[in-house]
């Protein structure tokens, strides 16, 4: 349909009344102002600048509020590869050779000027010189006990960078010939200034995670030591335990206090499950009593389980912004329940909530509003391409719609993340067609070659019907993601029934600051639903997923 065509029908159904369909715009008593954050490091750390920009452009225009960048500790730390510390003044970011921070300086800049928020992991690999020597158990070495010391240093370099008052000179605003052989000129954005000896003021960054996922080997081990054939001692969460808080000290006393800050960013599997790997945590039993005895010295906690003198050495479990996590079920709608008990994907979160603000009451810390939720990786691997994954296309874009719908009425969660935007290339490392082949994250929006998978869309104008039977009153939930949320946000509900063939439309608005709308509409037969909305900007008209309705 021509888009003009489309516009007019469009706007015309926000003027008149509803003929088959009644709807009364709603607001549910929900997540109204759940953040809608993304991920992909491959587009905005890994990638040639032009590119970068390109990509921010891009998920601006989709509607994304914040993007998710992983600060790697080995790309900023100098000789990472050696097993001997350098001589220098960590916490300094003037002290690290002026290039390694093109990369962050490119994407803070650029997302300031579009009006685009992010959010700092700041993560391994760690380099050598800042982990033991040994070859490790588990996992690999640069994410082998890290020397608490040095990452916070480096937190507190990053901290301080990002202070929104530190400065470089202005002939070092555009992205740097070491980065990546290139030099962009970004108009508008990194353009040098006409003095090319002035000061540029480098963004603030006011959003951050600790780490990624330490109940995962990969990132973060030992996870465990077996002791004997029939008793494990759980090691990563006192050595995650180490990491915040150092890291809370560094980000307080670079002026980061009043930040977001969060902790957390578990895997919804792991190596040690979430619900116990979090209480080990936070030096607590099954039954979520402060440790005590041989059981907390074998969790490296407090032994006289006094609460309040573990709330006070331990600021960053207890004052954080919220909690957290990646809530991944794989090749399963996100209501299905997973299989292990203490995995915690999108189903199990109001268990893992309870879990949480248990915990904060053992400690007298509890939280009337309960404990926020961040859920700051999520996605759906898919086939084609990954002839491993049972996850289909369509499969994938109606679990991505179901999931937001999921966390928009969990009152804990404060954010989703969609991870990735484009799927990651096979690791060529490894023969074709084997598992290692595809071992590579597919869980992207994009094809690898850049074209829209349905997931796309549905990501952009999110639909989801908690029933689709045809009625008198048939609740209708979406997401205006890319609308201007400062203002009311106007698009139809469009309705063929299975005989007619012809769309009916009627309006419906929302105020509300993320586009979430919600609207009971008069089904009377079998049919198909989708929602529509024009964008002033680019003149198109975009629509939902069509949902079949029985």
């Amino acid at each position: 349909m021509p888009a003009m065509c489309a516009r007019q029908r469009i706007l015309r159904a926000a003027v008149v009344g509803c003929a088959v369909l009644c709807t009364w715009p709603a607001l549910a008593l929900a997540s109204n102002t759940e953040e809608s954050i993304l991920m992909d490091d491959g587009n905005l750390v890994y990638a040639e600048p032009s590119h970068v920009v390109s990509t921010l452009e891009q998920l601006k225009a989709l509607g994304v509020d914040r993007v998710k960048v992983s600060v790697v500790w080995s790309i900023i730390a100098p000789h990472s590869r050696s097993t001997h510390r350098p001589k220098f003044n960590a916490s300094d970011p003037g002290a690290y050779p002026g290039h390694v921070w093109d990369r962050y300086d490119l994407v803070v800049r650029t997302a300031h000027a579009l009006g685009l928020g992010v959010y700092f992991e700041l993560n391994p690999p760690a380099p050598a010189w800042a982990t033991p020597t040994h070859k490790p158990s588990q996992g690999y070495s640069w994410s082998q006990e890290p020397s608490t010391r040095d990452y916070e240093q480096f937190v507190e370099a990053v901290g301080r960078r990002y202070s929104g008052t530190y400065t470089i000179p202005g002939n070092q605003a555009e992205p740097s010939q070491s980065l990546l052989g290139l030099s962009v000129p970004i108009p508008g954005i990194t353009r040098p200034p006409a003095n090319p000896s002035a000061a540029v003021v480098i963004p603030r960054i006011d959003y951050w995670g600790l780490w990624n996922e330490p109940n995962e080997a990969a990132w973060l081990n030992p996870q465990w030591d077996h002791v004997s054939s029939t008793v494990t001692i759980l090691k990563a969460p006192a050595l995650y335990r180490g990491l915040v808080d150092v890291a809370w000290t560094a980000l307080h006393a670079t002026g980061h206090g009043g930040d977001t800050i969060l902790i957390g960013e578990t895997a919804s599997r792991g190596w040690i499950l979430p619900t116990p790997f979090v209480q080990a945590l936070y030096c607590v039993g099954p039954r979520l009593r402060p440790l005590t005895g041989t059981a907390a010295t074998d969790a490296s906690c407090p032994t006289s389980g006094n609460r309040a003198d573990f709330v006070a050495k331990n600021p960053g479990l207890f004052d954080a912004t919220g909690y957290a996590h990646h809530p991944y079920s794989f090749d399963v709608p996100p209501s299905a329940k997973p299989p292990f008990p203490g995995e915690v994907t999108l189903s199990k979160l109001g268990a893992f909530e309870g879990t949480l603000e248990g915990i904060f009451s053992a400690y007298g810390r509890s939280h009337a509003g309960g404990i926020p939720l961040y859920l700051t990786e999520w996605g759906y691997k898919t086939n084609p391409p990954n002839p491993f994954v049972h996850t289909s296309l369509a499969e994938q874009a109606r679990w991505l719609n179901q999931g937001e719908y999921m966390t928009y009425n969990d009152p804990y969660v404060r954010a989703l993340t969609q991870f990735l935007l484009t799927d990651d290339p096979p690791n060529k490392g490894f023969k074709p067609g084997t598992r290692q082949y595809w071992s590579t994250p597919d869980t992207g929006l994009l094809n690898i070659d850049g074209s829209p998978k349905p997931a796309f869309g549905a990501f952009r104008i999110p639909i989801w019907l908690p029933s689709t039977r045809h009625g008198s009153r048939v609740t209708v939930w979406g997401e205006l993601r890319p609308a201007d949320h400062s203002t009311n946000q106007a698009a139809v509900i469009e309705y063929r029934d299975g005989t007619t063939g012809k769309w009916t439309s009627v309006a419906v608005q929302t105020s509300n600051p993320e586009g979430f709308l919600v609207a009971h509409v008069s089904l009377p037969a079998r049919g198909k639903i989708r929602i529509a909305w024009y964008d002033p900007a680019t003149r198109a008209v975009y629509h939902s997923r069509t949902v079949g309705i029985g």
